[in-house]
């Protein structure tokens, strides 16, 4: 295993915060100075010898449903509500080993768009990570690099579920836990300083477990943990290795919106999973195993998810299932930094109509493999609409790569 030296030292001794002890970012913007970061810093373990066996679950901490007012505090999401829509952005596979540079752009177009007061929908109030945080092992040597670093200007929390390379372990690496370095920088009892962080001031996360659910307003996200399948192996939420528990917490927490939705409560159900259930990438399998759980507790709790966010294929990807009368966006977004974009099997010509397993339709609706980027959400009580925000890592641009809103209420898809 490398050993690590720190690249960069203390950047100040206030930040930018929130209510609860929990700190974002850091007081002054700094510049990036990733070219410091060694050899072993950015290859992270590449040649560490992983296990290709499913993982079980932790057993601590315990999931359950965490509010945004736990962190922003009450005013802020009062404020949030008062606009009357919520702002985030999304992206998964950010963690920046070998290339760095890529990581960074993206961080920074995110962290610059907290402040672009040109959205008519509102300034974005998180950042909801869809998995692989840090490569290639997550472990928490590397946080400071992949994660910490990268996000040092970004004034907001960051809300994450694992990846399969955050749950990877390596037999070669003696005393290893699965998902020990997530658990230890979002799942911590309380708010706090890891010495990982180094002299970067953003604190740790207090979720609830590795899948939990996330109530804020306007929208309810349930994430879950798909074990660390990689290529073409695919993710689970439930069986023989990993057990039922997640399967069953989903069908609570879908009953319970269910219930809500009947007493008048109106928000958009994401399901946030890393392994995609539909996906054109050559490197990266569709996780029907996923789906069909999904498929199952959602039958049972008598209700659908409005968006279905994943990550794990290095790509943009817009899929449109129909069910019945309605239209549920899949949306695959894993090109948050990570240096290598995936190959994808899609034709130049879109859209592209098949049928799923179940025979419903699907249709592919966008796709792009050669640009990095992130999602920004803006969702009401009546529409959600989806931005795929371009980054030019080398000019740091940015343009709009797709868009489409939601139709809450009708439950279909439109674009511009």
């Amino acid at each position: 295993m490398p050993s690590k030296k720190s690249a960069k030292k203390s950047r100040g001794s206030a930040a930018t915060g929130a209510p609860g002890g929990f700190v974002f970012a850091d007081p002054k913007s700094t510049p990036d100075d990733y070219s410091n970061f060694t050899k072993a810093q950015t290859d992270a373990d590449a040649n560490a010898k992983t296990s290709s066996s499913l993982e079980p679950f932790p057993t601590t901490p315990q999931p359950g449903t965490m509010n945004l007012t736990q962190v922003l505090g009450a005013s802020t999401v009062a404020q949030i509500s008062s606009a009357g829509s919520i702002v985030f952005h999304c992206v998964g596979d950010t963690g920046g080993v070998k290339e760095p540079s890529k990581q960074f752009a993206v961080a920074d177009a995110m962290s610059a768009d907290l402040n672009n007061k040109s959205y008519a929908n509102g300034l974005p109030a998180f950042f909801y990570h869809l998995g692989d945080v840090v490569y290639y092992l997550g472990q928490d040597q590397y946080y400071y690099e992949q994660y910490y670093d990268p996000y040092r200007d970004y004034n907001g929390p960051i809300f994450a579920i694992p990846g399969n390379h955050d749950g990877m372990i390596s037999p070669s690496i003696k005393g290893m836990k699965t998902l020990g370095g997530f658990i230890d920088n979002f799942c911590t009892k309380t708010p706090t300083h890891n010495p990982e962080a180094q002299g970067i001031q953003r604190t740790t996360m207090n979720q609830p477990g590795v899948y939990f659910t996330l109530d804020a307003p306007f929208v309810k996200i349930i994430g879950l943990y798909s074990n660390t399948s990689e290529g073409d192996t695919q993710g689970v939420i439930s069986g023989k290795v990993v057990g039922n528990a997640q399967l069953t917490f989903l069908q609570q927490q879908l009953q319970t919106a269910a219930q809500q939705r009947k007493s008048g409560n109106k928000f958009a159900l994401i399901v946030a999973v890393h392994h995609p259930p539909f996906t054109g990438s050559t490197n990266h399998a569709p996780s029907s195993n996923v789906l069909a759980d999904l498929d199952s507790v959602c039958k049972t709790a008598n209700i659908q998810p409005d968006i279905v966010l994943s990550g794990h294929a290095h790509l943009y990807e817009r899929f449109t299932r129909y069910l019945g009368s309605s239209q549920i966006p899949f949306i695959v977004a894993g090109m948050g930094g990570y240096f290598n974009l995936s190959k994808s099997k899609a034709p130049a010509k879109l859209p592209v109509i098949t049928k799923d397993a179940n025979g419903n339709k699907l249709t592919l609706d966008a796709t792009t493999n050669t640009q990095f980027g992130f999602l920004r959400l803006a969702v009401s009580s009546t529409t959600l609409k989806c931005t795929f925000v371009t980054v030019d890592v080398e000019t740091r641009a940015t343009a709009v790569g797709d868009s489409f809103t939601l139709d809450l209420n009708r439950h279909v898809v439109s674009t511009p």
